[in-house]
């Protein structure tokens, strides 16, 4: 009779010991619709694989910055992580392909783009060691400002503006155009516009007052900087010593997540367009000559550390192709 007792506790508690779980690290804080999406698709990770595939998320930044969790996965404390798709450049450079600043004009351009570019991404960051399921656009990033300028014939090194730590890019390109660039983290932000370090910002409409940027912003620069977009990557590794069909579960569901966001995403911008408007921020019209230089000098910089080997970008000469062709029928087109 014991040994029948034990059997069957046996029995009931081998789905726990046979369960997977993947631990995943996100900038997102709890409550917020990115986790709110994210969990929701763990749970029906869960389900579907009858408990098999366990999904626990590390929200609200606690992992650390995205280096610092890339980091972690390599040494097998995280699986995974959310991130912006540029922070996995490290991983595989293709990354960088939609977060180069003055590229596309609208996003009608990145929209008929994707279809060829996002596997493309994609494929990549498997190669180079990540699984991610689906690329989830957050819209284009403008610049906020206390101060106010339509071309860079406005600017001047009194214009402080935000990069991120270790973006050589941006620092460039905004030394071409006349600003300083000041690098700080994610988390620097607001108090450095609170002490005047900082006096200007890129970020999407939704993102800046999410993040209650917009608060120590007067202008807002109505010309689309760069796209932003995000992903889940789990560790290539960790992903395939999963079932097959338990992997087919996790791509399903994280990618139907990720795609519902970026439709989320989509709305909440236009509603910020218009908190921005109520309260008080003025949104500028770009000089009509100032859109030509921006592009200009951004590219300029690109092009040179490109060619001097300082950056790469595998697919640029591709993308660039294709916007050609497409802004070349669009004017064909033009009565």
């Amino acid at each position: 009779m014991k040994s029948i007792t034990f059997l069957l506790l046996l029995l009931l508690l081998m789905p726990a010991v046979n369960a997977q779980q993947l631990k995943i690290a996100a900038l997102a804080p709890d409550g917020s619709s990115w986790m709110e999406s994210l969990n929701a698709a763990g749970d029906r990770i869960e389900e579907a694989s009858d408990g098999e595939v366990r999904i626990r998320f590390y929200p609200g930044g606690v992992m650390g910055d995205a280096d610092t969790v890339l980091r972690r996965i390599r040494l097998g404390q995280l699986h995974g992580g959310v991130f912006t798709v540029g922070e996995l450049a490290g991983v595989a450079p293709e990354s960088n392909l939609y977060s180069l600043p003055f590229q596309f004009r609208n996003a009608e351009e990145l929209a008929a783009l994707r279809d060829e570019f996002d596997p493309l991404i994609l494929d990549a960051l498997y190669e180079g060691g990540m699984m991610a399921p689906a690329i989830s656009n957050g819209g284009f990033a403008y610049l906020f400002s206390r101060q106010p300028f339509t071309a860079p014939a406005d600017v001047s090194a009194d214009l402080r503006v935000w990069i991120p730590e270790g973006d050589p890019l941006s620092r460039r390109t905004l030394e071409r155009i006349g600003a300083s660039a000041v690098p700080m983290s994610m988390a620097e932000v607001y108090t450095g516009l609170q002490t005047g370090t900082i006096d200007t910002f890129g970020s999407t409409v939704s993102g800046a007052i999410i993040l209650q940027w917009h608060t120590r912003a007067k202008y807002m620069l109505d010309l689309p900087v760069l796209a932003t977009a995000g992903t889940l990557a789990i560790d290539r590794k960790a992903f395939e010593k999963l079932d097959p069909a338990h992997q087919a579960i996790v791509r399903q569901h994280f990618g139907d997540a990720l795609r519902a966001q970026e439709a989320a995403v989509v709305d909440e911008n236009i509603q910020a367009r218009a908190a921005l408007v109520e309260e008080g921020i003025e949104i500028l019209q770009p000089a009509p000559d100032g859109v030509e230089e921006w592009t200009a000098r951004a590219n300029a910089v690109l092009n040179e550390m490109l060619e001097a080997g300082e950056f790469e970008v595998p697919g640029l000469d591709r993308l660039r192709e294709r916007l050609d062709e497409l802004r070349g029928a669009d004017a064909s087109a033009t009565p």
